[in-house]
């Protein structure tokens, strides 16, 4: 009688976790720190930050630069208002937030980023940019809710990060075409060597191809090297080209901050290189799902994790015809040492 008592009950376990799953995601529980608004030029708005502040932005203007051998964006660069002070922001690659008028703001993404995009609209944008704000001296993340997704000491990529133009597999042939921005973060690193980890406190949604049914309208698209993490903020965490995930990784498991899931690796899409393709998922401003643009995240992460010495960026790379000038620019790369670059 015991033994039936007890089967009965974990049946009644195994049954209520499959209940749970099965709806799909739970409301966010987590309010992000970063403020997202959505514009067009001309178009002026106020943002009530994570501290209760507000702020009022306007956008100007918008600048967009396109290469002559491909007619790939290149550098866009809005002009904005905030709080009455005017300054000039360059739309990702590479460029961490400004401090302004008591405020931190990027600009995310820009219009031309998605008009000829091989990927489609993977950032949810319907309007010229994209801006987000927080208080200054804000962290971009809460630190104790996320961290470096790799075990590695390098921040690496031989590749691209924050929507620079890709180049491997043919993708800066010359010819006006489809263009391949990486909106994502690629992470270098030795093959079966390094561990992937988790960034985050997190449901496992997806893992090795499989997902918790519940799912379909989200960010998730299942494959056999890629993991899907949910968090408590509603974002979505993708961990790609692993070449092995580890076993007990499964949909419904959660996993802590720093938990290793994975080893880095080249499956999938991965050009043949071997590394981590990290990536965002969250509601945006236009209601669609959008990216959640990270590199600013994973770079206080690994400052904070890491404490190096300096980060040198010598990016992004430049595509010319020749007899063309370039500028190369160092001015993005870090020091611990102020005034020591």
């Amino acid at each position: 009688m015991a033994a039936r008592r007890l089967i009965w009950a974990a049946v009644l376990s195994v049954g209520w976790c499959w209940a749970a799953t099965a709806a799909g995601p739970s409301k966010p529980t987590r309010v992000p720190l970063v403020r997202t608004t959505d514009m067009d030029v001309g178009q002026t708005c106020e943002v009530e930050l994570c501290d209760g502040s507000r702020a009022t932005v306007k956008l100007l203007d918008l600048k967009e630069t396109r290469d002559a051998v491909r007619g790939a964006v290149r550098r866009a660069v809005v002009t904005v208002e905030v709080n009455g002070q005017r300054t000039e922001l360059v739309a990702a690659t590479y460029h961490l937030p400004k401090t302004i008028a008591g405020v931190r703001i990027d600009c995310a993404v820009t219009r031309g980023y998605i008009e000829d995009s091989r990927t489609g609209n993977t950032w949810g944008l319907l309007k010229d940019a994209r801006l987000r704000l927080w208080p200054a001296g804000s962290p971009l993340v809460a630190p104790d809710t996320f961290g470096f997704p790799l075990r590695m000491q390098l921040f690496s990529s031989d590749t691209q990060m924050a929507n620079e133009p890709v180049f491997v597999d043919g993708g800066e042939v010359p010819g006006r075409r489809e263009t391949y921005y990486h909106y994502g973060l690629d992470f270098g690193g030795a093959e079966g060597l390094i561990d992937v980890l988790a960034a985050t406190h997190g449901l496992v949604v997806s893992a090795a191809g499989k997902t918790l049914p519940g799912f379909e309208d989200t960010p998730v698209a299942p494959r056999y090297d890629v993991v899907y993490l949910l968090d408590d903020r509603g974002w979505y965490y993708r961990y790609s080209h692993m070449q092995r995930i580890d076993e007990h990784i499964v949909p419904g498991v959660r996993v802590q901050r720093g938990q290793k899931i994975g080893v880095l690796g080249k499956e999938g899409g991965s050009g043949g290189w071997a590394h981590l393709h990290f990536d965002i998922k969250s509601r945006q401003p236009s209601g669609m799902w959008g990216t959640q643009a990270a590199y600013g995240f994973v770079w206080e992460a690994y400052v904070r994790e890491y404490r190096p010495r300096v980060i040198a960026v010598a990016r992004p790379h430049c595509l010319l015809w020749t007899g063309q000038t370039a500028v190369l620019d160092g001015r993005k790369s870090w020091s611990a040492t102020p005034g020591r670059l």
